[in-house]
């Protein structure tokens, strides 16, 4: 995702202004807590929780890291994805869910689709 568009998104509650000497000291809390009320993670009817690693600015393309522990096999993980959809309707949101020695399943979400199931 872009910087911009995240702050833009956040722009009601705080001013991120990431990357800048003026960053807001709480960004990656901010960022989490967004994060947490636009994608959900679920496996055996069991909601998922993560760990915030952290965030990376290169240009203006934010990369935020998230990790889950204590999954075995991503087999059967759904997947909601509302990320910026609320402030850009024509959003799109490319997941990708990585396993060990498994290929690589990515989905496309948009605006008003349902939650997707990755199998392998």
């Amino acid at each position: 995702m872009t910087a911009h568009d995240i702050e833009h998104a956040l722009s009601d509650r705080v001013e991120l202004k990431l990357g800048s000497a003026a960053e807001h000291p709480k960004a990656d809390s901010l960022l989490n807590r967004y994060f947490m009320e636009h994608l959900t993670l679920f496996q055996e009817d069991k909601q998922m929780a993560w760990k915030w690693v952290g965030k990376e600015l290169e240009g203006e393309t934010l990369y935020c890291y998230l990790q889950v522990e204590g999954i075995y096999t991503p087999n059967d993980l759904l997947v909601s994805n509302t990320l910026l959809q609320d402030v850009f309707a024509e959003q799109q949101n490319l997941v990708h869910v990585e396993g060990e020695k498994m290929p690589t399943r990515s989905h496309t979400f948009v605006k008003g689709s349902s939650a997707h199931t990755f199998t392998w």
